[in-house]
């Protein structure tokens, strides 16, 4: 586990806070997140903009702290724009990305100066004015598989997802008629091939080239979305050689770039905690944190979380294990956070079960199946801990 020392430290700053209904902690960890924030910006050419997807944490008090650091965010819905202006965020550092976009919400967006809003269409683009203030993009799908996981590869030939690139000469011709000043593609979440990204980028690059041939300076920004996965920073090669693709890329353009990273920013940048209610032998505990924090991982693939047991004062259990299945609240067969782990043999009920790496899809997901409260979340500073909301029930 990394850092276990920050565990004990948050649990012993939280003692005398928690009430009897404080079963679940969420927990945001900002030093890690600043340093992988730091990190990002370091691999990256310094005319980039960063705007961080909103879907991946989308609390209030996250999206505030991304603002106040310098960053972007990176909308999905109007929804987000919404909590995106709430957070203090400029709306030149808004990416507006909804594939979906009604003729309200698009009357809302043209007004913000500099927005960047990417239609998913052509056909789209035939909804925006002649004179807009925000700037407007066209999405392009490159048509590549750079080895996202098919759950989150947008960018195939059958996507729903952008125009594709095999339209160039439509592409063109549209960008040359409306009030375009943007390009984006997206080549999915994930992506493990960065050499079919660097074609992808090329792509983009030459057919903004193209377009300013037709109507100089006419494409001014670059989308470049497309996340990585996660990875600790110590050993982080990914985004420093996904970086210095883009600076060979675009050495020698003039082109502002923007990305929309959101796992890579905040899976390491959170942890979880759940008291242990019932231990029933041989082998199962049952926590306060399942498939309604953990839905992605209980409905797809679930990631390999590193756990470990602490008692009531936020001292580690450790010593002899024993193996546990670790099953979730909700009244489904399948809520599972892991089968066949080890963990101290000593665990016993109201101890606390600590989850690291739980800062992306997770908070964001939160499943109503059992209408079950969101736990309290909080932020770790490296000394205190602050509580950013309290516990609440779902609103249906």
């Amino acid at each position: 586990m990394k850092n276990p020392q920050d565990i004990a430290a948050f649990l012993k700053s939280v003692q005398g806070q928690l009430s009897p209904e404080d079963t679940g902690l969420i927990v945001t960890h900002l030093p890690r997140l600043k340093a992988r924030l730091a990190h990002l910006s370091d691999s990256f050419p310094a005319q980039t903009q960063h705007s961080i997807a909103v879907k991946t944490n989308p609390h209030v008090q996250m999206l505030k702290v991304l603002v106040e650091l310098g960053y972007g965010l990176e909308a999905a819905s109007i929804e987000e724009v919404d909590r995106a202006l709430a957070a203090g965020c400029e709306p030149s550092k808004i990416v507006f990305d909804s594939p979906v976009k009604t003729r309200s919400e698009i009357a809302q967006v043209v007004g913000y100066e500099d927005l960047l809003v990417n239609v998913n269409s052509l056909q789209e683009l035939g909804r925006y004015p002649s004179e807009v203030k925000c700037r407007l993009g066209i999405r392009i799908n490159p048509m590549v598989h750079t080895g996202a996981p098919e759950l989150f590869n947008v960018s195939n030939n059958e996507s729903k997802f952008g125009v594709a690139i095999s339209d160039r000469d439509e592409i063109i011709a549209a960008a040359v008629k409306y009030p375009v000043r943007a390009l984006h593609m997206h080549s999915g979440s994930q992506m493990k091939d960065l050499e079919v990204q660097r074609g992808a980028l090329e792509t983009l690059r030459d057919l903004a080239t193209a377009i300013n041939a037709e109507v100089p300076g006419k494409i001014e920004v670059l989308d470049i979305g497309g996340g990585l996965p996660s990875e600790p920073l110590s050993d982080a090669t990914k985004m420093q050689a996904y970086g210095a693709i883009v600076h060979e890329v675009f050495a020698g353009t003039s082109f502002a770039l923007v990305t929309e990273f959101g796992q890579w920013v905040h899976a390491e940048a959170g942890f979880a905690l759940s008291q242990i209610e019932y231990r029933i032998d041989p082998g199962r505990l049952f926590i306060h944190l399942g498939a309604d924090f953990f839905m992605r991982d209980a409905y797809t693939s679930p990631r390999d979380f590193p756990l470990a047991v602490w008692d009531e004062q936020g001292e580690v259990r450790d010593g002899q294990t024993e193996t546990f299945d670790i099953a979730g609240p909700l009244c489904f067969a399948g809520d599972y956070l892991a089968h066949g782990v080890e963990l101290a043999a000593c665990t016993q009920e109201g101890d606390w079960l600590s989850v690291d790496y739980t800062g992306a899809n997770t908070y964001a997901l939160w499943s109503r199946h059992c209408s079950r409260t969101v736990p309290a979340v909080w932020a770790w500073d490296g000394e205190n801990a602050v509580r950013w909301s309290e516990r609440k029930r779902i609103d249906f």
